[in-house]
C-alpha cells in the first residue's frame, strides 16, 4: 500500500485544531521530505518543512523558524539523534519541542533507546498509521504546553497587577498565614500607624484587638478557619500600638501569597466621615493629572455656577481662553512626549499670575480662566498681564531652548449673558478672531444685537419642553457601542433630539437640556426616554434581538428616589431580561452626588440592571470613586482621543485605565473614536468597547451589523 494511502486510514477527528505545522525533516532523500508533507496535507495541516542532514543545516534552520516538530531519520551519518535532541535543547530552553525519530522501515529497533537519546517516541515512515498518531499526539502536548506557558504568564502578570492594586488601595489590607502578618498594605500600616511592613510581619493580628474583645476574637477566627466559607465579617474593636483604639469590621476571605494559602483581612472602620470623603473625592475628581490645574469638566461646571450667579446677582466675571501663538512649531521641535512638560511649565507660570479667586484650568492644547469681578475695562489689563509673563517665559525642554506668546479670547459674564454652550461658543469665536489677528493678541466678544440672555433662553425652552413632552416631539436617536473582542451582542446608546415647533428641525440635546435641569424638567425627560426605550426593548424582544440600551440619566433623576421604584415595576410587567438597560450617570455628577449614586448603584444591581460611569479618567484619581460606587462599565473621557495616534501620552493613560478597569473585572468603553488607526490602538491597549462616527453617527434606526464588526 501507498505512503499516501495508509496515511489516508488514520482518523481526522484525533488531529489538532491548530492546522499549521514548521516541522523540521532530519533525512538525506528528498523524496522522504515531500511524503510526508504531502501526507499532512492530505488531513489538512498547513504543512511547512525544512529539510537538513547535519548539525549546521538545523542549527541554520532553527533559527530562522521556531518547529513545532522535529523529524529524525534513523541511521543518518552526519548527526546522531542524541545530538539533535541535544541542539534543540541548548536552543530552546524555555521552549517544548518534540523529536520524534522515525525509521524507515519497520525492523526491530528499540524505542526506549531511541527515548533515552531525547526522542519523544519512535515511530517508521511505513507504519503510517503509528506514525500520524504519534505526530498528532506530539502536537496535541506541545498545544497544551504552550497553552500552560501562556497561563503562567498570564497569571504572573495577574498576580503583579493584584499586588500593584492591593499596595495602592486605600482600604487597609493584610494578608495572615497562622495567625501572623506576613503582607500589609501601605493604607494597613497608616490606619495602625506603623511605618514598615517589615515591623507588622510576624506580629498576630490578635495584637491588631483590643484586649476586651481578643478572646470573642479568637472564637470567630477559629470557627472561620474550621468553615468552608468564602467571605465572612466580623466587627469588633481595635486598638492601635499607641494605645488609639477605635471601632470597625474585619472582612475575612481566603486567599494565597507565593503560592501558599492564606486569608486576606480587610479593615473598615466603622467612623468613616461621608462629607468628608465625598469633599476629598470631589476634589480628586477636579484636577488634571498632567498640569494639576482645574480640568475641563470642573471649568464648565464652574462656568455654569458664575453665569447663574452673575444672572441674579450685580456681579460680573469673564471667561478668557488662552492659546499658545506657536504651539505646533514647539510640538515638532520637542516632541509630542516633551510637549507635556512645556504645559506644566505655563501651567506654574499662569498659577503665579492668576488671581487667587480665579478659576485656573487646562482644556489641552489652551488654558481657561474665568476670571471674577471683572468690567472690560479691568479684564483687559488682566489679560496683558497675563501675555507678559507667558512672554517672559525662558523654558528649556530637553535641549531646546523655548520662548512663545500667547492669544486671549474674553467673554464677558453678567446678568444679559446667554446659557453656558452659548457662552463657550462665543469664547470659541473671539479666540479664533484673536488667533488670526496675530500672535499676542487680545480680542472681547461684542454681543451682537437679538442674541438671548440665560433668562430668556430658559423661558424660550421652557415653553418648548412643555409642548414636546405633551405632543410627543422628542425622539430617540441611537448609536452602536461594538466590542473588541467578538462579543456581538447589541448594545446602543440612547440620544434625545427634540422636534422644533416652527422649523421641524432637531435641536440637539446640548442646546436644550441645561436648561431643563435649571428649570426642573430634566426628570420629566428622562423618564420620556426612559420609557420609549423599554417600548423599543420589548419590540426587539419580539423580534428574537438580544438588545442592551445604555441610558443617560441627568443630576436631578439621580436624586429622584422614585426612579427605581419606577423601573422595578416596568422590568417585572414587561418581564425584562436582565442587564438589557445599562444606564450611564458622569464621574462629574456621580462625585458631587456622591451618596446618591451609591444608592443607584445597589439599587440597580439588585435589578440586574448595568451602570455606566461616564466621562471618567480625568480627575487626579478616578479609581478612588469606583471603591464606593460599584459600575459595570467605565467609558473614557472623550480628551484621552485628542490626536490619539500621535499622543503618546493619551495611549499610556488610556492602556493603565484599561488594565486597572480589567483588574477590577469591569468594561472599558472608549468614545469618539475617529478612524481606523485609533481602533487598531484601543484594541491593543485592552479596551473593551468602542464607539464614535468612523463607527456609525446616532441614528433614528437600529440597523448596524454587530455580525460583521470585526
Amino acid at each position: 500500500m501507498s505512503f499516501n494511502a495508509l496515511a489516508s486510514q488514520a482518523p481526522k477527528e484525533t488531529f489538532v485544531q491548530e492546522k499549521k505545522i514548521n516541522l523540521v525533516v532530519i533525512d538525506d532523500s528528498f523524496d522522504t521530505e515531500e511524503r510526508i508533507v504531502s501526507a499532512l496535507r492530505n488531513y489538512g495541516y498547513a504543512a511547512r518543512s525544512a529539510r537538513v542532514e547535519d548539525a549546521e543545516d538545523l542549527l541554520e534552520a532553527i533559527r530562522k523558524k521556531e518547529p513545532d516538530l522535529v523529524l529524525y531519520t534513523k541511521g543518518m551519518d552526519l548527526i546522531s539523534l542524541k545530538d539533535t535532541c541535544k541542539c534543540i535543547e541548548e536552543n530552546f530552553e524555555n521552549t517544548h519541542i518534540p523529536v520524534i525519530a522515525v525509521q524507515k522501515n519497520s525492523e526491530d529497533a528499540s524505542a526506549v533507546e531511541a527515548m533515552r537519546d531525547g526522542a519523544a517516541d519512535l515511530s517508521s515512515y511505513d507504519n503510517m498509521d503509528h506514525l500520524l498518531m504519534v505526530i498528532n499526539r506530539e502536537l496535541n502536548a506541545l498545544r497544551n504546553w504552550r497553552k500552560m506557558n501562556r497561563l503562567e504568564i498570564a497569571m504572573v502578570e495577574s498576580e503583579r497587577r493584584c499586588a500593584s492594586l492591593l499596595d495602592s488601595s486605600r482600604d487597609a489590607i493584610a494578608y495572615v498565614h497562622e495567625g501572623m502578618h506576613v503582607y500589609s498594605n501601605a493604607s494597613y500600616l497608616d490606619l495602625f500607624g506603623f511605618e514598615q511592613s517589615d515591623e507588622l510581619e510576624g506580629m498576630p493580628i490578635l495584637d491588631m484587638v483590643a484586649p476586651d474583645n481578643r478572646d470573642s476574637f479568637k472564637s470567630f477566627l477559629r470557627d472561620y478557619l474550621q468553615k468552608d466559607v468564602s467571605t465572612e465579617v466580623h466587627k469588633t474593636h481595635f486598638q492601635k500600638p499607641d494605645g488609639t483604639a477605635f471601632d470597625g469590621q474585619m472582612e475575612f476571605s481566603p486567599a494565597s501569597i507565593e503560592g501558599e494559602p492564606c486569608i486576606q483581612v480587610i479593615i473598615l472602620q466603622d467612623d468613616v466621615n461621608t462629607e468628608a470623603l465625598e469633599e476629598k473625592l470631589k476634589e480628586l475628581s477636579q484636577k488634571d493629572q498632567l498640569t494639576g490645574l482645574y480640568n475641563r469638566q470642573y471649568c464648565l461646571d464652574t462656568l455654569e455656577a458664575t453665569i447663574s450667579r452673575c444672572g441674579s446677582e450685580e456681579d460680573s466675571a469673564a471667561l478668557m481662553q488662552i492659546r499658545l501663538d506657536n504651539f505646533e512649531d514647539i510640538k515638532n521641535r520637542v516632541g509630542a512626549v516633551d510637549i507635556d512638560k512645556f504645559f506644566v511649565e505655563i501651567a506654574h507660570t499662569l498659577q503665579q499670575v492668576t488671581n487667587k479667586s480665579d478659576t485656573l484650568s487646562f482644556m489641552n492644547p489652551s488654558y481657561s480662566i474665568i476670571a471674577y469681578h471683572q468690567d472690560k475695562d479691568s479684564i483687559e489689563k488682566y489679560a496683558a498681564k497675563i501675555q507678559s509673563a507667558i512672554m517672559n517665559l525662558d523654558a528649556t525642554i530637553g535641549d531646546e531652548k523655548i520662548n512663545t506668546t500667547c492669544s486671549i479670547g474674553i467673554t464677558l459674564i453678567d446678568k444679559n449673558s446667554p446659557e453656558t454652550n452659548d457662552v463657550l461658543r462665543r469664547a470659541d469665536k473671539v479666540s479664533d478672531e484673536a488667533e488670526a489677528a496675530g500672535t499676542n493678541h487680545i480680542k472681547i466678544y461684542i454681543p451682537e444685537a437679538g442674541e438671548l440672555t440665560r433668562h430668556e433662553v430658559d423661558s424660550l425652552f421652557k415653553e418648548q419642553i412643555t409642548q414636546a413632552l405633551k405632543k410627543d416631539r422628542f425622539v430617540l436617536h441611537y448609536q452602536p457601542i461594538i466590542s473588541l473582542h467578538g462579543d456581538t451582542d447589541e448594545r446602543y446608546e440612547v440620544f434625545i433630539r427634540m422636534i422644533s415647533d416652527e422649523s421641524k428641525e432637531l435641536v440637539m440635546p446640548q442646546d436644550f437640556l441645561p436648561a431643563a435641569e435649571r428649570i426642573g424638567m430634566a426628570i420629566a425627560i428622562d423618564r420620556w426616554v426612559l420609557y420609549r426605550v423599554i417600548q423599543d426593548l420589548v419590540k426587539r424582544i419580539k423580534q428574537g434581538k438580544h438588545t442592551r440600551f445604555f441610558i443617560k440619566l441627568s443630576a436631578p433623576s439621580i436624586k429622584d428616589e422614585a426612579l427605581t421604584e419606577w423601573i422595578s415595576f416596568q422590568i417585572k410587567d414587561k418581564g425584562l431580561p436582565e442587564n438589557s438597560l445599562i444606564f450611564e450617570v458622569k464621574e462629574s455628577v456621580a462625585v458631587t452626588n456622591l451618596k446618591f449614586a451609591k444608592d443607584l448603584a445597589v439599587n440597580l444591581k439588585k435589578l440586574k440592571c448595568g451602570l455606566v460611569l461616564d466621562d471618567f479618567g480625568s480627575g487626579t484619581n478616578p479609581f478612588q470613586l469606583l471603591e464606593h460606587i460599584d459600575a459595570d462599565y467605565v467609558r473614557l473621557d472623550k480628551s484621552f482621543m485628542n490626536d490619539l495616534a500621535d499622543n503618546p501620552q493619551n495611549q499610556e493613560n488610556i492602556s493603565k485605565l484599561a488594565e486597572q478597569v480589567s483588574v477590577l473585572g469591569k468594561f472599558t468603553i472608549a468614545q469618539f473614536v475617529k478612524d481606523a488607526n485609533s481602533l487598531s490602538i484601543l484594541w491593543g491597549m485592552g479596551v473593551n468597547f468602542i464607539q464614535g462616527y468612523f463607527l456609525q453617527e446616532p441614528q433614528a434606526e437600529m440597523n448596524y451589523d454587530f455580525t460583521n464588526a470585526d
